[in-house]
């Protein structure tokens, strides 16, 4: 299935699945990439489900994993310093970032949310997704 995903340089998830059948053989599968977590969350329960319902002693267990992604053109070498450096300026951003927002715009919690999205239009600015290959 054809997806858009243009997260270049920004983090993206994928499912790893592990499948026991009946007769105690294992499998890993691994499925995505996704640009957000709840997809990949979905394909784990889905599966989890999917083999429970089976009734003969099949399970699967798993987790989410994430990376960050550099596309290039085939043959040529990606530009890993600066998706890199974005990718370190994205997860500074994300450590310093929180869930409250009140709005004010003065107090700790605006403060650090106000850095935490200037961090990231920086790493935007070092390495875009909407970043283009040059001839």
């Amino acid at each position: 299935m054809a997806r858009n995903i243009g997260a270049d340089g920004r983090t993206v998830y994928r499912a790893v699945i592990t499948k026991t059948y009946a007769d105690g053989r294992t499998y890993t599968a691994h499925e995505g990439p996704y640009t957000e977590p709840g997809p990949a969350r979905a394909r784990v329960s889905f599966w989890r489900n999917r083999m429970a319902a089976y009734g003969d002693g099949r399970s699967a267990t798993g987790h989410i994993e994430e990376a960050h992604t550099v596309w290039a053109p085939v043959g040529e070498q990606p530009p890993m310093d600066q998706a890199a450096r974005a990718a370190g300026i994205r997860e500074a951003a994300d450590a310093i970032d929180n869930d409250d927002y009140c709005g004010c715009g003065g107090c700790d919690t605006c403060i650090l949310r106000a850095h935490a999205a200037d961090l990231r239009a920086h790493a935007d600015r070092v390495h875009s997704a909407a970043e283009e290959a040059t001839p």
